[in-house]
């Protein structure tokens, strides 16, 4: 019998990813995620793979449910290039809004994406 021995970089990073987030998680309202979970997760992204992957991931799905469920009406407009840019502007934004940490997670996005990605109107 052979045993395989499985040798890359990317595990402790992904498990250093779910501990920190189940962490998170655990020590949060049951409500779910609040200012606090983003700013970790798309702060670390610039140095941790897995967390850039679940920063935009996060961002991503919210502001499609926020366009899906906003019938139109929306409140920020994401283009290729600024679904790019959002994971910094978000950190940047929940930074000089420090009351955002313990606020719902969807809030602190609604806010920070409604600032930095107000839509333009169309001429």
């Amino acid at each position: 019998m052979h045993s395989i021995a499985i040798k890359t970089p990317w595990v402790p990073a992904i498990l250093s990813a779910s501990l920190f987030l189940c962490a998170s998680a655990q020590a949060g309202d049951r409500e779910g995620a609040d200012g606090t979970v983003i700013l970790r997760m798309c702060k670390g992204a610039d140095s941790v793979k897995m967390l850039s992957v679940m920063c935009l991931s996060y961002i991503n799905g919210y502001a499609d449910a926020a366009h899906y469920y906003g019938k139109g009406k929306a409140a920020f407009c994401l283009g290729t290039d600024e679904r790019k840019q959002a994971p910094g502007m978000v950190v940047k934004w929940i930074e000089a809004h420090p009351q955002a940490l313990t606020e719902p997670a969807a809030e602190v996005l609604q806010k920070a994406l409604s600032a930095q990605f107000s839509c333009k109107p169309r001429k």
